[in-house]
């Protein structure tokens, strides 16, 4: 269980008297340590930032740029690995900048996720290392700060904002490390679009369109070309919110990019709203997400308007979409996603 590699973070907060950093991603603890003051929160994930201020810690919310936080000298960095490599190792050696003199890493993860190959590698970085475990399967390491030049890990230049290698012959998508689907123009969102014109052949086109869970912003720069609309694209991840914002800023698209949970905190209501959700990305088939983002583009539909969406075949979202929609039609199936239209009149 993920919690814990959590409970080796936690029981080292004991040890926090001065100001100290946790950095927190999608991996969420089951259950949450007292509250320290000393402790500051950065996550990648407006949910995790908002809960963890409800809590009562002081947490920021970006795609890890520590730009900000430079000027200080952290006694301890508490941090359980990523998914990701390339984040990893782009925190990683971000601790060794920010730490103070003496300074502590504690970095935690289980061992089917490769914890051993982070703790070795970390010590490039690091005068000293303790290694301690929860059970055979969770690890952490207590690293210091090194007095003499570190030798940094492949990060893969995770900050930086970048071209997709295979762009289409319509645009040139700015991407990065820690979007979903970064590298690739993702299939199922290319099945929508391959719909929407046959869609509105009879219909008149939307004037206002959402986009949920929005990435670095395909659909919506798509959508943009297709019908020369106000596009809102909203997503929960920080680096997913940069790249889109990126996007719309290179091919001047009409429209805001923002940072939410679902559709909390938008207003108004869209004709058209378009929804290539992260299900297929390690999420619950029958988890609570998928009826989130359904309440929230029900919430958000205009009176008239349509909400499509894309997922893996497998995906039950027409059953889902009973509570919340009249009328739901599969209008493609490609064997490996299938494009719903969800309406309500």
């Amino acid at each position: 269980m993920s919690g814990h590699s959590f409970d080796l973070l936690f029981e080292k907060f004991k040890l926090v008297s001065e100001e100290s950093l946790w950095i927190l991603d999608e991996n969420l603890p089951l259950n949450y340590p007292p509250l320290n003051t000393n402790i500051k929160v950065i996550s990648n994930r407006f949910d995790v930032v908002e809960s963890m201020c409800k809590l009562g810690f002081d947490a920021s919310f970006s795609d890890f740029n520590f730009s900000a936080l430079n000027n200080i000298d952290y006694q301890f960095i508490f941090y359980r690995i990523s998914k990701e490599k390339s984040l990893t190792h782009y925190i990683i050696n971000s601790a060794a900048r920010l730490l103070a003199k003496d300074g502590q890493l504690i970095l935690s993860g289980a061992k089917q996720e490769g914890i051993k190959g982070y703790l070795e590698r970390a010590t490039k970085l690091f005068n000293t290392v303790q290694i301690y475990k929860a059970d055979k399967s969770h690890w952490a390491g207590i690293f210091t700060k090194a007095n003499v030049k570190a030798v940094f890990l492949d990060d893969k230049k995770y900050a930086q904002i970048r071209p997709i290698v295979n762009s289409d012959s319509n645009f040139i998508y700015q991407t990065k490390p820690g979007v979903f689907g970064w590298n690739k123009i993702d299939q199922g969102s290319l099945l929508l679009i391959e719909q929407l014109k046959s869609l509105y052949d009879e219909k008149v086109p939307p004037h206002k369109i959402l986009d949920i869970g929005c990435g670095y912003g395909y659909l919506s720069i798509n959508c943009a070309l297709i019908f020369n609309s106000f596009i809102t694209a909203c997503d929960n991840n920080a680096a997913a919110v940069d790249t889109c914002r990126a996007n719309f800023n290179s091919h001047n698209i009409n429209g805001e990019v923002v940072a939410t949970n679902c559709t909390d905190g938008i207003d108004g209501h869209y004709d058209l709203i378009v929804c290539n959700p992260p299900f297929h990305n390690g999420f619950g088939v029958e988890s609570d997400l998928t009826d989130r983002f359904l309440q929230g583009a029900k919430q958000r539909l205009a009176k008239g308007g349509i909400a499509v969406f894309v997922v893996n075949l497998h995906i039950p979202l027409e059953r889902k979409a009973k509570s919340s929609f009249q009328q739901i039609e599969t209008i493609a199936n490609n064997q490996h996603f299938k494009v719903i239209v969800l309406t309500n009149h």
